[in-house]
């Protein structure tokens, strides 16, 4: 620890920050279940307190500890009952076929629910309260590696559970006398008048003003993302300091007193944070503006790095988690960057802030735009000083029709080339999994890199070899693997190599479509490739097509369209099936096809070889005809027969075989896995692949009672998510479940 003496530069810079510090570390120890590397941590700040003689700042670091233990207390959970929820409208989203939103129990409790429609519904500008057959559970939890984990983001904002109902209907309530209320009917009728504007002007003045991406614009916010700009349309708050910026200049030529501005300001800008969205930057950045205008009312000699820490430390206490999320991790990092990074040109400051934000957007997505310090330079200037005073603009002229098409015409140039990188994915730098420690102390590295211009060179040489370091491990592993992925009822299986890694996918998954609603999230985008990522992957040698059936192969465009495939490979004449067609036709180019046959087999590396056991003739895509694949791991037997009927599992092998690892047929339902076949193979596990709570009731309970009466052991997606087998030259393969616990 460092001796610090009264003309430090800890005194210039101020000592708010460690009680805030000590409050987030305090939140991670009790979210981690007292993990010893946030205790490291806390001990290291409590000390370095004690070393400098702050006995004030001690005293609060202990306050804020115990507050900390308060705020981090886990509520005992009941399951809902409730068959009405109060709705603020703007809370509100509909799609076709279906509704859905954030709402309060009687009791206050926040809850999601959702229902379908047969047509969109009308919603009244006032506070609502909705019935339904509401069906109450727990939000999912995350099943796999590098899936985004829903529970645990809902959980932060104290939502911890779901309603959905097959029918609902919607009434007013009563007139209720609430600011709150009246700020939010507010912004759903803003959020309504909005919707009168052209394309790209409602985006930017819903998103930008209001704070509500329409999450119909997939192919912009990907483009965005793989920008690495998102964060400016969600929690950049840079509208709040423009339009305090004009409103000073405004009432400065009108001759308004400044101190009069100041007040109006400071109980005006909590409540346009509620109208724009409650985002964490709004928050942050009206947090900011209130913070200096007490400090200019009162004289109060505090400097930037206090006023920071003062803001942060005010939405922890509303939004314990604030700092455990990508928008406020990015949106507190961002702006403190602001306050240490000292280089007068604008370019400059925004490549120092792109490298502050490298650790944190990999931590979260595995990998890293090359685009994004080239889109920060030029485009984020732009949003300051051109798209958010423009919006601002289309607001005022929102009846001139020609004006807001030449509006309109300007953000079509603006916008056009950003949709375009929605599926280039060569802009992606695949790093791969950071582990949170990792990832801290590169933010700590990284924060004395931009911030101290004598030893700079020092501190990005260690960067760069960290980051090197990081790739390298997550490229070239030490193990191979073979993963049941979790994408719920459907098949994807990933193998892979060690050190000069190859990788394969058999079958990808997809949603069985039922009911009204199709939705149009895929398991790939959620799921796969995610995992991809965080394994370090980018780029699959090799995807294995079983049969037609889209729990199968339903999101194979995706796949291709949204991630690097080098080779397809299908059983002959599967190519002719027009479903199969469709997907695999607007990548011919792009891909090789490889059509297999009885018997062929592909060496991937001498210990890992695949060779074809069905079908026997040409293939129709069907059940019947599944792809089936013998597998061969360093002398391990694997068998993946994919929807694969009793009958032509028996016509597999002449003469008794012995499998190792055999993944169920049919999901393990009672049409799959003969009795007699599996005495044949006899395996030592059977791995089922389906859904929780599926409505075909897989693994079926005949499946289930045969394994039991052969003495198979089975592992179950279903049961426990993901399933790993990990093998090397050196170790004894084992086994890796997600969950060790069944999963409710």
């Amino acid at each position: 620890m460092l001796k610090l003496n009264r003309s430090s530069q800890f005194d210039n810079r101020g000592w708010y920050i460690f009680p805030v510090l000590a409050l987030q570390l305090t939140l991670a120890i009790l979210v981690n279940s007292f993990s010893w590397p946030w205790l490291i941590l806390l001990a290291l700040l409590v000390l370095t307190v004690w070393q400098n003689q702050r006995y004030l700042v001690l005293l609060e670091m202990l306050l804020l500890i115990g507050v900390g233990f308060y705020l981090g207390q886990k509520p005992q959970l009941t399951l809902p009952h409730n068959k009405e929820i109060i709705v603020y409208p703007d809370q509100i989203k509909q799609k076709p076929g279906w509704i859905s939103g954030t709402g309060t129990l009687s009791n206050g409790q926040k809850v999601l629910f959702g229902s379908s429609i047969t047509k969109k519904k009308n919603i009244p500008a006032q506070v609502l309260k909705i019935k339904g057959d509401w069906q109450w559970q727990r939000i999912a939890p995350a099943t796999n590696q590098g899936e985004f984990n829903f529970r645990k983001y809902y959980q932060q904002q104290n939502i911890y559970y779901r309603a959905t109902a097959s029918q609902m209907t919607i009434t007013p309530m009563l007139p209720q006398k609430s600011l709150r209320a009246d700020l939010h009917l507010l912004r759903y009728c803003w959020l309504r008048s909005f919707q009168q504007l052209p394309h790209w002007l409602r985006i930017n003045a819903c998103s930008l003003l209001l704070g509500d991406f329409d999450t119909s614009e997939v192919d912009l916010r990907a483009g965005l993302t793989n920008l690495g700009i998102i964060h400016i349309f969600s929690i950049s708050g840079l509208h709040v300091y423009l339009l305090v910026r004009i409103l000073i200049k405004l009432t400065s030529f009108l001759r308004i007193p400044e101190e009069s501005v100041q007040l109006v300001l400071f109980f005006l800008l909590p409540m346009f944070a509620v109208i724009a969205g409650s985002g964490v930057g709004v928050w942050r950045a009206c947090g900011l503006q209130m913070v200096q205008i007490i400090q200019s009312h009162f004289h109060w000699p505090i400097s930037r790095h206090d006023r920071f820490a003062l803001v942060l430390l005010g939405q922890t206490l509303f939004e314990p988690y604030v700092l455990f999320s990508l928008a406020g991790q990015l949106s507190y990092l961002l702006s403190y960057g602001l306050i240490v990074i000292q280089v007068n040109k604008a370019w400059q400051r925004s490549l120092l802030i792109n490298f502050l934000s490298a650790p944190v957007l990999i931590f979260h997505t595995y990998s890293f735009g090359w685009l994004t310090f080239a889109a920060n330079i030029f485009l984020t200037p732009l949003f300051e000083h051109l798209i958010i005073p423009l919006t601002f603009l289309s607001l005022l002229i929102k009846k001139s029709t020609q004006l807001l098409q030449i509006l309109e015409s300007f953000f079509d140039i603006i916008y056009a080339p950003v949709t375009d990188l929605a599926d280039c994915n060569k802009t992606q730098l695949i790093v791969g999994h950071l582990p949170v420690m990792v990832a801290m102390i590169f933010v700590i590295i990284t924060l004395i890199a931009v911030s101290n211009s004598s030893h700079s060179k020092y501190w990005y040489t260690l960067l760069l070899l960290g980051y090197c370091l990081v790739m390298v491990g997550n490229h070239f592993p030490s193990t191979g693997q073979v993963t049941l992925i979790d994408i719920g009822q459907g098949d994807s299986i990933l193998l892979t190599t060690p050190f000069r890694r190859k990788t394969c996918l058999i079958d990808t998954g997809g949603k069985l479509r039922f009911g009204r609603y199709h939705s149009s999230s895929n398991r790939v985008e959620q799921i796969t490739i995610p995992y991809l990522k965080y394994q370090g992957i980018d780029h699959l040698d090799y995807v294995f097509l079983s049969h037609q059936d889209a729990d199968h192969i339903g999101d194979l465009q995706v796949l291709l369209k949204k991630f690097p495939v080098r080779r397809v490979c299908f059983a002959d004449g599967m190519q002719n099936n027009a479903a199969v067609n469709r997907q695999l036709n607007p990548f011919r180019k792009r891909v090789q096809f490889c059509r297999l046959h009885l018997n062929d087999e592909i060496i991937i590396t001498p210990q890992f070889k695949i060779k074809v056991l069905w079908p026997r003739h040409l293939s129709t895509g069907t059940n019947e005809d599944s792809l089936s694949l013998l597998v061969t791991i360093q002398n391990i037997k694997w068998l993946f027969t994919g929807d694969l009927n009793q009958a032509n599992e028996l016509k597999l092998f002449k003469r008794p075989c012995l499998i190792d690892f055999f993944k169920a047929g049919h999901h393990g339902s009672k049409t799959a896995s003969n009795p007699q076949f599996l005495k044949m193979i006899q395996p030592k596990l059977v791995l089922i692949s389906a859904g929780r709570h599926n409505r075909y009731g897989h693994p079926s309970p005949e499946t289930m009672a045969t394994l039991k009466k052969l003495q198979i052991k089975a592992l179950s997606t279903a049961e426990h998510g993901m399933l790993t087998w990990r093998y090397s030259n050196w170790h004894k393969p084992q086994w890796q479940l997600f969950s060790k616990e069944k999963i409710k």
